[in-house]
């Protein structure tokens, strides 16, 4: 009886050579795809958390300009104006000059392209605060304490250590992109004044640009992103 014997096939070096290269090539061309898409979510979380935060700082710029001026002289008797004017609330504090010699906007310290001080109600019934905005570097400034007798700017200066970071990584300033982060725009009657010519006490608008920075480089090309978000504020309270 004889026996047929069958041999097995298998697969030739060479085969198994091209297989392991295609295998190769594909894993490679998966886990760079997945690489730059983990990168590339990274980029854009920190961009978004920037934008955010730049976000957040311009609603509460725009609610504390909406509620400047109150509450204005005209609810006061002259004699609470002239000797507790601590109380009254004029929207927009100034340097130098302040209250009674008004500079004008382009020529004051403040409000300036990088610096704003309001003022509002404390909310208790007990008088008048000083919110500051100032950039110092690259960092948007807050500050805010009870309006007193003194000069404005000097009480919030940043080097009392009143003000404290609300914002990082801000670009708008000299060195960087030299784009103010606040432009004004004055009541109707002060329309027919060039826009160096009308008191602080005349601004009715504020305009608020931000540029805020990535605070790590983009993984793909090693550079920062910045994003650019913009306001308008409209102050609601009259000026006096």
């Amino acid at each position: 009886m004889e026996r047929t014997v069958k041999r097995a096939n298998g697969f030739t070096m060479i085969e198994m050579l091209f297989t392991a290269f295609i295998f190769t090539v594909i894993a490679g061309t998966v886990f760079a795809l997945l690489l730059s898409s983990q990168m590339r979510y990274q980029s854009e979380s920190d961009l978004t958390t920037a934008f955010q935060q730049a976000n957040v700082a311009i609603d509460q710029i725009t609610r504390d300009v909406h509620s400047a001026g109150y509450p204005p002289a005209s609810s006061f008797s002259a004699d609470q104006v002239l000797y507790a004017p601590q109380n009254v609330a004029i929207p927009l504090a100034w340097s130098p000059g302040y209250p009674n010699l008004p500079c004008t906007v382009g020529t004051c310290a403040v409000p300036g392209a990088y610096d704003l001080i309001l003022e509002t109600d404390l909310g208790d019934g007990n008088g008048v605060q000083w919110i500051r905005y100032s950039l110092v570097g690259t960092t948007l400034m807050r500050g805010v304490t009870r309006k007193t007798n003194g000069d404005p700017a000097s009480s919030t200066d940043p080097s009392t250590g009143l003000l404290t970071p609300y914002l990082d990584s801000v670009m708008n300033g000299p060195g960087n992109k030299s784009i103010p982060i606040f432009s004004y725009t004055p009541d109707r009657n002060a329309n027919g004044l060039s826009p160096s010519s009308y008191p602080p006490s005349s601004i009715r608008e504020v305009n608020i640009c931000l540029i805020v920075q990535s605070s790590k480089t983009d993984p793909q090309t090693g550079q920062f992103r910045s994003i650019t978000l913009t306001g308008q504020a409209v102050r609601f309270n009259p000026n006096k």
